[in-house]
């Protein structure tokens, strides 16, 4: 909690915090996971990086959005390197400053080959099969992510976890999949079906399974200048109502096929 100030000083400090904010470059930074956030400077970069260039940039500020691993991602905002990261869960980075709002929806769902009857119940199955996952990634905070980290661990050829990594590691994912290399992936339904159709495989691979319900996906900014962030934080709150009532997030979720996430529930996130 701050410690109470003159009314003057708290004004004066405020003026100069607006000010000072008004003219920053925020850096973004995440892997490519599209629909949310893709190719920098491309048509079509993602819809939370395109949300967050409208909404800071009507603050005043200018975005510097690039790709980078995710646990490098991480890092640098953690030691305050860079600004924020795009598409945080706050169980993820519970030390990182977050909005309310949230910028969408991420359902952990199991993928397999059209046609494999395996389904996804519990993770007692998934000792049965050869499993392709994304390094860096959390897909349950739970019994799923113990199960990888044992099975990477104490992993060899040939094991029934195999990681990948990099920003193509789900498009790299999904060919070793149906290539009959491994059994079935888990991903965020919303980015898996977004790069299936993006890469005409639709009708090739289908949903076998949810883990748990949807969670909302977020801005994550830097502990390590929490007063900066709190604002940045902040101003995403403020735009993101603003974008809604407006009917500006839906014509930006509408160039990626998708509507507001407010409306979406879990049981149709995979579909």
């Amino acid at each position: 909690m701050r410690r109470a100030l003159s009314i003057a000083m708290t004004a004066l400090t405020g003026a100069l915090s607006v000010y000072q904010a008004s003219a920053d470059t925020i850096s973004l930074r995440a892997d490519i996971w599209p629909p949310y956030n893709a190719t920098p400077g491309s048509d079509k970069p993602g819809y939370i990086v395109e949300l967050a260039n409208e909404i800071w940039n009507s603050e005043g500020h200018q975005v510097d959005y690039s790709t980078i691993p995710w646990e490098r991602a991480i890092s640098e905002a953690r030691s305050g390197n860079i600004d924020c990261i795009l598409g945080a869960l706050p169980e993820e980075v519970p030390d990182f400053v977050f909005h309310s709002l949230s910028l969408g929806l991420d359902q952990s769902t199991f993928y397999t080959r059209s046609g494999n009857p395996w389904t996804y119940h519990s993770p007692s199955q998934l000792s049965n099969i050869r499993l392709g996952v994304i390094g860096g990634y959390s897909y349950d905070q739970g019994a799923v992510d113990e199960h990888i980290a044992m099975a990477i661990r104490d992993g060899s050829p040939g094991s029934r976890v195999q990681l990948m990594k990099g920003d193509n590691a789900l498009e790299k994912n999904l060919q070793k999949l149906l290539s009959g290399r491994i059994d079935a992936i888990v991903g965020s339904a919303t980015v898996v079906n977004y790069t299936v159709a993006t890469l005409g495989m639709e009708g090739a691979v289908q949903p076998a399974g949810n883990i748990g319900v949807a969670d909302e996906l977020y801005i994550a900014c830097s502990p390590a200048t929490p007063d900066k962030s709190e604002t940045y934080t902040r101003q995403l709150d403020t735009g993101i109502r603003r974008l809604r009532e407006s009917g500006r997030l839906a014509e930006i979720l509408e160039r990626y096929g998708l509507k507001d996430w407010n409306s979406e529930t879990p049981r149709n996130l995979d579909m």
